[in-house]
């Protein structure tokens, strides 16, 4: 007797924009080369009850695979959100998360890794890093080949210059990735990713229709919150695992990075030179978005007699309209800002196997959106996610 289920999509057409895989700790070893195998980091920095976790969820995704009761109970217990995390079903296993993507019954999902990430960028040599990175990638080909409604996201360390760059951008084409990850914040001393030099990853990125994310962490360890902010007579709060703020004052400041690589984007002629670039932010707010495209149109009048800025041909915030998507968290006014000008910006996410993306990412952004057309819904949930994959949208 053939199984049903009822998706948790309540539409059809949704498209998700911020997913994540959740890797074990031996994931990253199956797919580095030899030499740089044993130098890298351990997983979530080696600590003992995080891994204590991660095990339990092996042994429970061990227990689904041999057993189709189990497996069914799973499926049963799916749409009450109550596993999520490593222990959310598919959450390291490609052919697991086929499972969970029918479930979810979404079109098209963009996928991020993380813990990898981190344990990648912590080695201490700049050799071990550039290998695991090129080891992250494969590892998210691997895990998205499972299932064509995956689109991984490649890291293209743009920090260590624009020839590294290319070459790990052109390894990304070849491996069929129609997004990639980029960093926001140049390293100290480093080149803006704006400066002229980089014009041939952009060129390379424009020619080969890629879509472009920006996501929290991803931002060269920048911290907008100094930590003198904390010498307040209090205590500085612990931080919570994972890219999550730490505290509600650094979670004002959650965007700065990519506001300020966003306009430089902008201002330094970038979206000019090649405006067949599309730029997604992902899991940085978005209530932000609003006033900051004012903002940026009024630095534009207040400088442009001041500074060349002669090469933007439209307004600012029209650039942004043009190149920009945004994903916004479940408990931001969704409805305020669809009907304040970010109808053709904002984008679905749903944060799956997250915990940030809450018990139920739909119910909480349908409650602000009473008001809402189904036009404007369509381009949420729909349109705007498909206009930043561009032609690399799998017509499924």
């Amino acid at each position: 007797m053939k199984e049903e289920f009822h998706t948790y999509a309540h539409r059809e057409n949704i498209y998700d924009a911020d997913t994540h895989m959740m890797e074990r700790p031996d994931w990253i070893y199956d797919f580095a080369d030899k030499d740089i195998r044993d130098k890298l980091e351990p997983i979530v920095e080696g600590h003992k009850e995080t891994i204590e976790r991660i095990d339990l969820a092996i042994s429970n995704f061990n227990q689904r695979k041999a057993s189709q009761e189990i497996l069914l109970k799973a499926k049963e217990e799916f749409m009450s959100w109550n596993h999520k995390g490593w222990e959310g079903l598919g959450a390291f296993d490609g052919k697991e998360r086929k499972i969970a993507n029918d479930l979810l019954g979404f079109k098209g999902h963009i996928v991020f890794p993380t813990s990898a990430f981190d344990q990648v960028l912590a080695s201490k040599e700049d050799s071990i890093v550039l290998g695991g990175i090129k080891a992250l990638n494969r590892g998210m080909s691997a895990f998205c080949s499972e299932d064509p409604r995956m689109y991984g996201a490649a890291y293209i360390p743009l920090q260590y210059g624009p020839k590294v760059a290319l070459d790990y951008l052109e390894e990304a084409i070849l491996n069929k990735f129609s997004v990639i990850l980029i960093d926001t914040i140049p390293s100290k001393g480093g080149k803006s990713f704006t400066h002229p030099e980089y014009d041939l990853v952009w060129k390379k990125i424009e020619e080969a229709s890629l879509a472009i994310t920006l996501h929290v962490g991803a931002d060269g360890g920048w911290d907008p919150v100094p930590r003198e902010f904390y010498n307040n007579g209090g205590s500085i709060p612990e931080h919570k695992e994972g890219d999550a703020p730490r505290d509600a004052l650094t979670y004002m400041g959650i965007g700065y990075n990519a506001e300020l690589f966003l306009a430089a984007m902008i201002f330094d002629g970038v979206f000019s030179k090649f405006p067949g670039l599309r730029i997604g932010v992902v899991e940085l707010g978005a209530s932000w978005i609003i006033s900051w495209m004012k903002h940026l149109d009024q630095s534009y009048r207040a400088f442009r007699r001041l500074q060349d800025l002669s090469h933007l041909k439209m307004l600012p915030s029209e650039y942004v309209l043009k190149h920009i998507k945004i994903t916004a968290f479940p408990g931001e006014d969704i409805g305020w800002l669809l009907s304040n000008g970010a109808e053709d910006i904002l984008m679905f996410a749903s944060d799956y196997p997250h915990h940030e993306g809450t018990d139920d990412p739909i119910g909480r952004f349908e409650k602000t959106m009473e008001n809402i057309s189904e036009e404007v819904k369509n381009k949420f949930y729909t349109n705007n996610f498909r206009e930043l994959l561009g032609s690399q949208l799998r017509e499924l």
